[in-house]
């Protein structure tokens, strides 16, 4: 794992929600409107593939099976991106963690380094992720864009997923917003939660 400062520790907020749920979307816009790191889990272990990382095959058949990567896999990577950025001290990470024993590795690997701050939890209808994973699949190129996969990734997000949002609400650390909106009204939503979650 990778060193960090005593002295300054960065933030972290989780965006989850399910597969076209509009996770990515939102924290690019969020990275421009706040200043803050986006950092997309699933490009993080696109790109160890692409580098040929020593679990690129590991990886690759989770990816490509709906599966979740070994937590230690994701979190050396998270870490590695969030102690080498100086551009920001404030993190989004995006579709992390995506099963209770993910999280739990994170606070035992993770919570002494950062200071976690919220989930921003996008509900969204399984009709429109359909919609919109069907549309990005003709131009992303993802190996993950089909609807087997889809629904495996369905499966995994309400069986494993909910459990993370349960235990982030008993903690009054959890912000939902409705991920059916236009892309304009979810991000003023998420703005102004945050503004109001940061006023208390």
């Amino acid at each position: 794992m990778y060193k960090f400062s005593t002295l300054k520790k960065p933030f972290v907020y989780f965006i989850l929600g399910g597969p076209g749920s509009g996770k990515g979307t939102q924290c690019e816009l969020l990275s421009k409107n706040l200043k803050c790191v986006h950092l997309s889990a699933g490009q993080l272990l696109r790109n160890a593939i692409s580098n040929n990382s020593e679990h690129k095959s590991t990886i690759e058949n989770c990816i490509n099976s709906g599966g979740i990567v070994p937590s230690h896999v994701t979190i050396n990577l998270l870490d590695k991106a969030i102690f080498e950025e100086q551009s920001s001290e404030t993190f989004l990470i995006d579709g992390f963690p995506r099963n209770y024993e993910n999280m739990e590795n994170w606070i035992a690997l993770m919570d002494h380094k950062i200071t976690f701050k919220s989930v921003i939890h996008i509900l969204c209808s399984r009709a429109t992720m359909i919609q919109r994973i069907t549309e990005r699949s003709k131009t992303s190129g993802r190996s993950d864009d089909n609807i087997q996969t889809l629904e495996k990734r369905f499966i995994t997000y309400q069986n494993d997923t909910y459990k993370i949002i349960e235990h982030y609400r008993n903690r009054n650390q959890l912000i939902e917003i409705n991920g059916d909106n236009s892309i304009e009204t979810v991000q003023g939503e998420i703005l102004e939660s945050l503004k109001k979650s940061h006023s208390k």
